[in-house]
């Protein structure tokens, strides 16, 4: 009979005195038959000596066929790889990354911005500019898919920095080395000016000296840069900010006598006008002044006529500073210098004494220009000239028109608010003080910015000592 070799195992262990068998190799199966038992060793023997050859064949067979099927597994995962993976594919490394660069070109046409409302739209074009340089490093497009892509990060961004960075050092020689190298010392000085206006105490020196290195850095590595002529002026730029006036005066006079044709002279004369309106050279300032009116530059000429205005106000020449905002207003009505300065016509009318052109000035300048910068301060203005002028009414009306307006800045809202309860209570209406005082602490619970304004020492015992001195000051209190 034909057995498995598990069975054969079997028979051969306890029954193997009464068979002899033999191996079909078609069928792979053992055949035994009876046995005489005088033959019991010699078959013994050779059934040990079979069943060995028989399991170590088999063994073999398997792990050969085992090992040969992990071999054709590799073989076919690196042959598959090969065929399905062309971006890794060195033949056609260079085609490849003129295909990708050809699908970001076209997905950021047109050019997305910072405020690219799509963001799933933003997402790809960032990848796949990345997948550019990431993946292509030595084509010809790598340096400018990493300029592309810092692009569309906020230039004050670390991301952006680090991407700028890895221009310069692997691509010295790229079109766009110098543009990097521009854009983080740009990002440093701006920087510095937003922390210089939110009054921080983290270091603005540190960022101006980085801008000021990195700037000299473009001029020493790239001379030829179209962007040489505005890091220089940059540079000036920065000693300005920082209050340097002197050495970046000096700058800028140096730059004047090299850059006669070049776009920034006008802006070297503007901000030298403004360095001497702050050493109190007013003269100096106004000639620089006129040279910008006369140059005709749309930005430029109606900031500096302003400038000339402001040259006579600062010197108490109100007249001739009433003349110089008014033909800001004649010659720029449109610009923003041009609404600013109807608000300054009417403080140069107050500093002259003429307190009803003052008022009529500065409540025109605020219907006609309700958002303008100036519009709270003039509102508050307004009532401290007519409590100047004894008018207590008016003033309380100018102060709460103040308060009540959402649109202005929570600071000039409060101290409008306390205003009203001052003057209620220095007139000795105690009540209508106490009232305006408990609607400030109401709505304006957060003090004044400024820790020694007078409105942060109002509260509910302030209340109640003005209206305990009242009664003490009442005929016949202190006797009932």
């Amino acid at each position: 009979m034909c057995v498995s070799p598990k069975t054969f195992l079997y028979h051969v262990k306890h029954n193997y005195s009464m068979f002899c068998f033999f191996y079909q190799e078609k069928s792979e199966r053992l055949v035994f038959l009876p046995l005489q038992k005088q033959h019991l060793t010699y078959f013994q023997s050779s059934a040990i000596m079979l069943l060995t050859q028989f399991l170590e064949e088999r063994t073999m067979k398997k792990f050969i066929i085992a090992e040969i099927c992990v071999i054709v597994a590799l073989a076919g995962g690196f042959w598959l790889g090969r065929v399905t993976s062309t971006d890794n594919s060195y033949a056609h490394y260079y085609s490849n990354a003129d295909k990708a660069w050809v699908e970001v070109q076209q997905m950021d046409n047109p050019p997305l911005d910072l405020d690219e409302p799509d963001k799933n739209r933003l997402s790809k074009v960032r990848a796949g500019y990345r997948k550019v340089f990431d993946n292509y490093p030595d084509s010809l497009w790598a340096d400018d898919a990493i300029y592309q892509l810092a692009s569309r990060l906020p230039r004050t961004d670390e991301e952006a920095f680090a991407l700028f960075r890895r221009l310069i050092n692997n691509y010295p020689d790229s079109e766009w080395a110098d543009d990097s190298m521009f854009a983080i010392a740009f990002a440093s000085y701006q920087i510095a000016e937003e922390l210089k206006k939110t009054g921080t105490l983290e270091s603005i020196e540190a960022y101006y000296d980085r801008a000021i290195a990195l700037f000299k850095q473009l001029i020493g590595t790239y001379p030829g840069s179209v962007l040489v002529a505005q890091s220089q002026f940059n540079i000036a730029m920065c000693h300005y900010s920082r209050g340097d006036f002197d050495l970046a005066l000096a700058q800028f006079e140096n730059l004047g006598e090299t850059f006669r044709d070049n776009p920034l002279l006008y802006q070297i004369l503007y901000v030298t006008g403004e360095i001497y309106f702050k050493q109190y050279l007013y003269e100096k300032a106004r000639v620089e002044f006129t040279n910008v009116v006369d140059s005709g530059d749309p930005e430029l000429g109606p900031l500096a006529s302003f400038g000339i205005a402001q040259t006579y106000l600062a010197e108490g020449k109100f007249e001739e500073a009433i003349t110089g905002y008014q033909k800001v207003i004649d010659l720029y009505p449109d610009a923003p210098v041009g609404q600013d300065a109807h608000f300054y016509i009417g403080w140069a009318y107050e500093k002259l004494g003429k307190y009803d052109e003052a008022i009529a000035q500065l409540e025109a300048a605020i219907d006609r220009y309700p958002r303008n910068a100036n519009a709270a301060n003039s509102q508050i203005y307004i009532g401290q000239i007519a409590y100047a002028n004894e008018d207590t009414a008016q003033a309380i009306e100018a102060y709460q028109k103040v308060a009540d307006n959402a649109t202005y800045d929570y600071d000039n809202r409060r101290q409008a608010q306390y205003w009203v309860g001052r003057i209620y209570e220095e007139i000795g209406d105690v009540e209508q003080a106490s009232d305006v005082y408990r609607k400030l602490i109401k709505d304006f619970p957060e003090p004044h910015k400024e820790a020694t304004h007078p409105s942060n020492n109002v509260n509910e015992n302030y209340i109640q000592n003005l209206q305990s001195n009242r009664l003490n000051e009442l005929p016949g209190v202190l006797d009932r």
